[in-house]
Order: structure tokens, then C-alpha cells, then sequence
């Protein structure tokens, strides 16, 4: 499944690129808001992000899992983008279920409706359980707890995310509780400026990544630029919008600034007032076997070696495996090589020049034992650089 996911994104990327060359109009036909529209076989809508118009969904206009249907598909009605999705992920995820997590990922059949013209509520909606907005690529969010009311992000249970910050729950949705950094927007994120679309809440205000502007991410914001509640603040070129908080909660969203759609999720119509209170009680559920990677940076454009230190007597769930692993991915990028010399593991990635920059990537280790998956994870092990 993986490789057939990596096959179908490059054709994916290349067929983008080839529709950016086509030079479509800069303008699209105004539908409301923010929102144009560029008809032709397929219908390009653009979204007005600062000064320019961007196509933010035809790159992810894909059949990545081989059905004859678009993981994406979107149109408009009266007052709101429609967003038709499979939930399935366009990037590698871990093996589900494995030693972490027993859910499989499956096949969704999602629409969601998001307000063309967003507006600001009176007060803060709480966030429900299940999906709570969805990435340009179908994928959804989740508030940052699991079904118990723990933090999912940095309580007992982290281990269950992979290191595109994704897993199943029980009925196979993959989600994401926190900035999914294998999500392209479809642009770079070189952190040289204010942070791209990533995603829409429900309440129709687009999700931007960690980046403010050159080498300040907005959670460091102070005073009246500063992220509120929500994760969200506003700004004369694009007016009220979310960013991802990379290390710090709510990490997505911590509520609804603006008027939510109730078709989204029912749970919208229960929920009160106020944003999400943070809740990491609990113990870690990373075993801390990984106990070194090494370096904590590489360039971009290339082929890179990263040094895994492994510790068997941190190990909690059984002893770790023998061998070289079947599977390592540190964020996005999967190993293409890996050798393993006793308590080391050398795994070399595949870095590509358009490389997102300065956040910190996961790590998540794979073996195959006896046919099943056990799992091995270190959170904010890497980073890549120019």
C-alpha cells in the first residue's frame, strides 16, 4: 500500500505542476467570500490567501487507493464549499493495526460544508469529539484527545500516532490530532514567510501552518499580534485565521472563533461555550527505547543518513526485535536504506529539495515479528534545514 501511495503522488505532483505551467487566469469567477472558481474538466476553486489566489485542492485531486474515485472532490452551493472525501491518507502512514494501535484505516465517505463567507460568533464554541475540520487532502481533525478525555498529543497514548501525526480510531477514520507535517499545502513551507493553507475548520476560517513570517512561528507571537484561545488571530490581508502550534496545546484548534456548520458533526449542536482546557495526566505511553537520534538536522536535496541509538532495557511491551527493521519514517520521508549494527540503526532518507523547514519531525520505527507490527517511536527527533 505504501509504495502504491508514493507511485500515485508523483503522478499526482507531476500533473499539478503540468496544470500550473497551463498559466490559469489569475482570477477565477467570483462564487463568495474568499472563494473563485476556474471552470474546466474539473472545476479549480481558489482561495484568496493574502494577495494572491491559490489552488489549493487539485493537488490532491487523486485516487491514491485505486478505486476509480478522488479521494477529494469539491463543488459549491449556496453559501458553502462542499468538500467530498474518502478520509484516506495521500501520504505513507504506519502499518494498522500494530503493537500501538489494533484500528484499521478505512474508506470514508465524508462531505462537509464550509461556509463560503465565514463570519465570527459571539462566543467560542467547544470543540467536539471526532472530526472537527479537514486537511486539503480529505484527512480530518480531531480535537488533541482520545476517546477516554486524554491528551492525545502528550498524554499516555501518544505513541498511537505515526509520524505523519495520524492514526485510525475504531470505525478506521485516520485523523490527525496535531500539525500533520506530511500534508502540502501544496507549497513549501520553508518557514521565509507567513505560513501557508494546510486545512478549514468548520467554521469555514482556513488552518494555516506554524509560520507567521521569516523564522517566527506565531505561537511565539506576544500582544495584540498573539495567537488567541483558539489558535487563531487576525490580520489586514487575511483576515481572521487558525495556525498549528507545533509542542504546544491546542496544537489544531482549540475551539470555533467563527459559527460552526452542524452538518459537519452533530456534536457541534451539544457542545457549550469556551475553548478546550489541556489535560496530559497520565504517563507516556513512548517506551523511550529510541533513546538517541542523531544528527538533530539535515539539508534538504539529497540522500541522508540518521542514526538511531536503541536502548533494549527501556523496553516495556516485550523484548525489541533482532535485526534491521522493516519500516522506518521519520516525518514524511521514509527510509529508502536501513542497516542495523547492534543498538544502531542507520537509516537513510530520501530529502527532497522542496523539503518543509524548522519543525520538528517524529520518528517511527517498524518490525515485523511473526507477521504482526511491533512499533517503536521518538517524538521531535529531527529537523530539516537549507
Amino acid at each position: 500500500m505504501i509504495a502504491i501511495v508514493i507511485r500515485v503522488a508523483t503522478v499526482a505532483v507531476m500533473a499539478w505542476a503540468a496544470a500550473q505551467a497551463a498559466d490559469p487566469p489569475p482570477h477565477g469567477l467570483p462564487v463568495a467570500g474568499r472563494w473563485s472558481v476556474w471552470n474546466g474538466e474539473k472545476p479549480v476553486y481558489l482561495f484568496h490567501d493574502g494577495t494572491i489566489d491559490v489552488d489549493l485542492f487539485s493537488y490532491h485531486m487523486r485516487d491514491s487507493n485505486d478505486d476509480g474515485i478522488d479521494e477529494v472532490r469539491v463543488r459549491h452551493d449556496e453559501g458553502f464549499l462542499v468538500v467530498e472525501s474518502q478520509g484516506w491518507p495521500n501520504h505513507p502512514t504506519a502499518t494498522f493495526p500494530n503493537s500501538g494501535n489494533p484500528n484499521t484505516i478505512r474508506v470514508q465517505n465524508f462531505t462537509f460544508r464550509l461556509p463560503l463567507e465565514p463570519r465570527k460568533a459571539d462566543a467560542v464554541t467547544r470543540l467536539p469529539m471526532g472530526p472537527i475540520g479537514v486537511a486539503l487532502n480529505g484527512v480530518v481533525f480531531f480535537n488533541p484527545f482520545e476517546q477516554g478525555g486524554m491528551n492525545a498529543v502528550e498524554g499516555y497514548s501518544e505513541v498511537w500516532l505515526d509520524s505523519c501525526c495520524g492514526h485510525p480510531q475504531q470505525t478506521g477514520v485516520y485523523h490527525y490530532h496535531k500539525y500533520p507535517t506530511c500534508v502540502k499545502s501544496p507549497f513549501p513551507d520553508d518557514g521565509a514567510r507567513h505560513s501557508p493553507v494546510i486545512g478549514f475548520a468548520f467554521d469555514g476560517f482556513p488552518i494555516h501552518g506554524p509560520f507567521e513570517e521569516a523564522g517566527v512561528m506565531a505561537k511565539d507571537l506576544q500582544g495584540v499580534r498573539a495567537l488567541d484561545v483558539c489558535n487563531g488571530h487576525e490580520d489586514a490581508e487575511r483576515g481572521y485565521h487558525y495556525h498549528v502550534t507545533p509542542g504546544r496545546f491546542p496544537y489544531v484548534i482549540g475551539g470555533y472563533r467563527g459559527v460552526p456548520e452542524p452538518a459537519n458533526n452533530r456534536g457541534i449542536r451539544r457542545m457549550g461555550s469556551g475553548a478546550i482546557e489541556n489535560n496530559a495526566e497520565g504517563e507516556s505511553g513512548l517506551e523511550g527505547v529510541i533513546a538517541e537520534v542523531r544528527p538533530g538536522a539535515v539539508a534538504r536535496g539529497g540522500r541522508r543518513p540518521v542514526t538511531l541509538v536503541l536502548d533494549p532495557a527501556r523496553a516495556q511491551r516485550g523484548p525489541v526485535p533482532g535485526g534491521s527493521p522493516s519500516w522506518v519514517q521519520i516525518g514524511p520521508y521514509e527510509a529508502v536504506a536501513i542497516a542495523r549494527d547492534g543498538d544502531v540503526v542507520v537509516a537513510t532518507l530520501d530529502v527532497p529539495a522542496d523539503a518543509s523547514l524548522g519543525v520538528l519531525l517524529d520518528c517511527h520505527v517498524e518490525f515485523d515479528v511473526g507477521g504482526r507490527t511491533r512499533v517503536l517511536k521518538r517524538n521531535d527527533v529531527l529537523r530539516i534545514v537549507e
